[in-house]
């Protein structure tokens, strides 16, 4: 072998020898067919060389070869069997995939390098833990569908503490219907699973048992018959409906503090106008889903009318008006499409840390 080619290969990682590089060449199918095309004259055309060629095509003018190595003007292309090796080396001192394909781009060149180079990167969990390679984007809105009718799907959620509420008043249990969106607020001094169970417990005398409950880390109701959804973790958005209300309702809070108000009777107060006014969804008032009638409030002068919303005209604008919203919510997040699919390993953040340290990351695979 030529003393400079020994010199450039000298340079590489040690774990690969000039003598391994030069075995590993001799032997990779591809260089070999890439051998004879440069050995002879290049079709006009890409679309009929071999298709293992066709990535090389475009920089045709730039190969050469010497002993049973090939060249890309002065860098070494890669043989397919050590690619991830020279790519695992170059990674040495866990550097970013920038980085680490500058220091790659040196010395080597194969189709493909940047792709490869940053699969590898995202595979490494220590750059993962310390965020390196991960690249976090908004998922696509998820539209929750509507349920077949009230009281079957219900959001529940507690909010507080209240440091400024009386002692009864410290936390506020929230539920809503996914259907009507009809609201309903407890307060409690502390919410224990008792505490949440009798809430739950004087509903349901009212309007029955639900099919369904969605909840962050709620009681099991399976004596009841009734199934607990649970949101994602560190994803309230995830449970939207009552999400939403609980931002209603902090503001119904805030004006009762502003008018030194009790803060039952202004809940209360509260109530009665949103379940009477129509949602921006459904185009029709959490009563009138709920009840199947208009609710008589001091606002009407005459009797209310005795038409309902139909179910299906409910359908239609909930559909449309989640059509717009996921249109809009994903361009004004740039929301990407997750690549991973079901049984891909992932890392998913475990729990919360502070500045300085790295995040809690393990790896699940369902």
């Amino acid at each position: 072998m030529e003393p400079e080619l020994v010199a450039l290969l000298s340079t590489a990682p040690i774990s690969v020898t000039a003598g391994e590089f030069e075995n590993a060449s001799s032997s990779c199918s591809e260089l070999t067919f890439l051998r004879q095309q440069i050995s002879q004259k290049w079709p006009p055309s890409g679309k009929t060389v071999n298709p293992v060629l066709q990535p090389y095509f475009k920089i045709r003018h730039e190969l050469s070869v010497k002993d049973n190595l090939v060249f890309r003007g002065s860098r070494l292309v890669v043989p397919v069997s050590l690619r991830s090796t020279l790519i695992s080396l170059a990674h040495e001192g866990h550097q970013g995939i920038v980085r680490t394909k500058r220091r790659l781009r040196e010395l080597y060149w194969f189709p493909g390098m940047d792709a490869l180079v940053r699969s590898e990167i995202c595979a490494c969990s220590l750059c993962q833990r310390s965020d390196k390679s991960a690249r976090v984007f908004e998922a696509p809105l998820q539209p929750v569908p509507l349920p077949e009718g009230p009281w079957r799907k219900l959001g529940i959620d507690i909010v507080g503490p209240f440091e400024t509420a009386t002692w009864d008043c410290k936390f506020a249990i929230t539920l809503t219907d996914y259907y009507s969106k009809w609201p309903e607020v407890a307060f409690a001094s502390s919410v224990t699973t008792e505490t949440v169970l009798g809430f739950l417990r004087s509903l349901f005398s009212r309007y029955g048992n639900p099919e369904s409950v969605v909840t962050d880390n709620g009681p099991q109701f399976k004596d009841r018959g009734i199934t607990l959804i649970h949101s994602s973790v560190y994803h309230p958005s995830s449970n939207g409906a009552i999400e939403r209300f609980n931002r209603v309702f902090k503001g119904c809070i805030q004006a009762a503090i502003l008018q030194n108000k009790p803060w039952k009777l202004a809940t209360t107060e509260f109530l009665q106008a949103y379940r009477a006014t129509p949602h921006a969804m459904t185009d029709a008032s959490p009563f009138e889903l709920m009840h199947g009638r208009k609710m008589r409030t001091k606002l009407n002068v005459l009797a209310p009318p005795a038409t309902t919303a139909h179910d299906g005209d409910v359908r239609h604008r909930v559909s449309l008006h989640q059509a717009h919203m996921k249109q809009y919510c994903d361009a004004r997040r740039g929301a990407h499409t997750p690549v991973f699919k079901e049984g891909d390993r992932v890392s998913a953040k475990t729990s919360a840390c502070s500045k300085g340290t790295s995040e809690i990351l393990c790896t699940h695979q369902d």
